[in-house]
């Protein structure tokens, strides 16, 4: 299995294609709400060489893409109901109505309340019925499919609760949902789990933003404490060039330089290496007399968002010795993702 950090409803659509090995990726991914850095020519490649992958082998024996970010509420409950009436359930008009609250998302606080208590009326309806159905629902159509409805009602019931914390406690409950869903994706998957995310998920130990007043467990964190030396995180770095990334005060995406990095900074010494890129064992670094001193000063690498609220610069840096990640993989030199129209 392959998960991204994007949410698992708009993230659905392109990954059907994918699973089945067939049809046109790119007008499904410019079109559908998932995040900007996804929406790019990189990824569209990325998803036709799965699906590529895939139309070569039994259904049985294929990849799947999942979502396993934190998903919104009016994304969580999309198909929620096309999806209970294939199962067979019996949708009331009062059930109906608040499923079309949810999906219907807000604008204002009255509609944020009004969602809110749709969306525990549906939590409180849902859960029995999937409960005493569960036979016949995944006969009427399949255990995928049940299975599916009911990851949909726990991301509502995680951001049901998300709306109850204040700031900080959001972030860390976003980081213990990712790794609560990756553990959904793992326990489906008859492989190897892949995942893909920002460095700051990925990495064990904590989740830090300090612009933000965020310092939380990574979802890494939560992986690593469940699976030990199996989770195998790997970071990535960068040299020099530019980077994409939504302007918060336009919400228009612009291109930013990567400034020169400090002085004996992480990537200030990695890009001196001619041959670019490449990836190194981070035990092996610590193993090495002559680069121990060196990582024991906790020398800074990249933290870049995918924006700034104020329109900054997104690069940004963190003290760092590596050992948060097994592995790191460095690039010299990038440009800017080419978004999709």
């Amino acid at each position: 299995a392959v998960g991204i950090e994007a949410g698992f409803d708009p993230l659905c659509r392109v990954t059907e294609l994918v699973d089945a090995g067939e049809g046109d990726i790119r007008p499904l991914l410019a079109e559908s709400d998932v995040y900007r850095p996804w929406k790019t020519e990189p990824m569209v490649e990325l998803f036709e060489w799965l699906q590529s992958f895939n139309a070569a082998r039994p259904p049985e024996d294929r990849v799947h893409v999942y979502g396993f970010d934190m998903t919104v509420i009016e994304h969580a409950a999309a198909g929620l109901a096309s999806s209970l009436e294939r199962l067979g359930a019996d949708i009331d008009p009062s059930l109906r109505e608040d499923l079309d609250t949810m999906t219907a998302g807000y604008s204002s606080d009255a509609e944020r309340r009004a969602l809110l208590e749709s969306a525990r009326r549906v939590r409180s309806t849902l859960r029995p019925m999937l409960d005493a159905n569960k036979s016949a629902w995944v006969k009427a159509d399949s255990r995928q499919a049940y299975e599916n409805v009911r990851h949909r009602l726990h991301l509502v019931d995680r951001q049901l609760e998300a709306h109850e914390r204040d700031h900080e406690e959001r972030m860390a409950l976003r980081d213990e949902t990712m790794a609560e869903n990756v553990e959904w994706i793992h326990d489906r998957a008859t492989g190897p789990t892949v995942l893909w995310a920002a460095n700051g998920h990925l990495n064990r130990g904590r989740h830090v933003l300090d612009e933000w007043d965020v310092d939380v467990r990574s979802m890494g964190e939560w992986l690593a404490r469940s699976h030990g030396e199996a989770y195998c995180p790997v970071g990535f770095g960068l040299g020099s060039g530019e980077v994409a990334a939504v302007d918060g005060e336009t919400e228009e995406i612009s291109e930013y330089p990567i400034p020169d990095p400090p002085s004996k900074s992480i990537p200030n010494v990695l890009r001196q290496v001619d041959e670019s890129p490449f990836y190194l064992r981070v035990d092996d670094l610590h193993d090495d007399s002559s680069i121990q001193e060196w990582l024991g000063t906790q020398p800074r690498r990249h933290e870049i968002w995918g924006g700034h609220p104020d329109g900054d610069n997104p690069v940004r840096y963190l003290q760092s010795d590596l050992s948060e990640f097994d592995w790191f993989f460095f690039v010299r030199e990038t440009s800017p993702l080419d978004h999709l129209e």
